[in-house]
């Protein structure tokens, strides 16, 4: 029975991710850019990012993590180097719906103190985006 709810839970969140990303993308400025949060996106659970604190008490469930490399696309490199990163927001906002996915899972609240790296090499570029999953309420003494 909880397999087959959770199962429904990630099938509507992935229906939700498909329609979610029609909306276009920008920062809070209104200039398209690197923020990860997608303007007036609405998560399933409270995502807060390492510089925005949350107000209400929680307890921290796990840590949260999902990591990707990907090969340089040849619109990005020419004779053999890199001419510009691959640095976009469909990437991101794949990595924060993994990580979404994996807060669910674990049945917290929100994330919190989310961060997103991004690097690259000679013929690839990795990101991570890593977390903390958490309830809200306080630890039962």
């Amino acid at each position: 029975m909880k397999n087959q709810f959770l199962s429904r839970l990630i099938s509507l969140f992935i229906l939700q991710f498909v329609f979610s990303c029609a909306r276009p993308v920008a920062t809070p400025d209104g200039g398209l850019g690197i923020p990860i949060k997608l303007a007036n996106a609405a998560y399933p659970i409270d995502v807060f990012y390492d510089n925005k604190p949350t107000e209400r008490p929680y307890t921290a469930i796990g840590p949260v993590k999902v990591e990707k490399e990907v090969p340089l696309s040849k619109a990005q490199t020419k004779q053999g180097r890199m001419i510009y990163r691959g640095n976009d927001e469909d990437q991101k906002r794949a990595l924060l719906d993994q990580l979404i996915v994996q807060g669910i899972s674990m049945g917290a609240h929100a994330l919190v103190n989310v961060k997103y790296k991004y690097y690259t090499a000679a013929d690839y570029q990795g990101f991570i985006m890593e977390g903390t999953a958490v309830k809200y309420g306080n630890k039962p003494e």
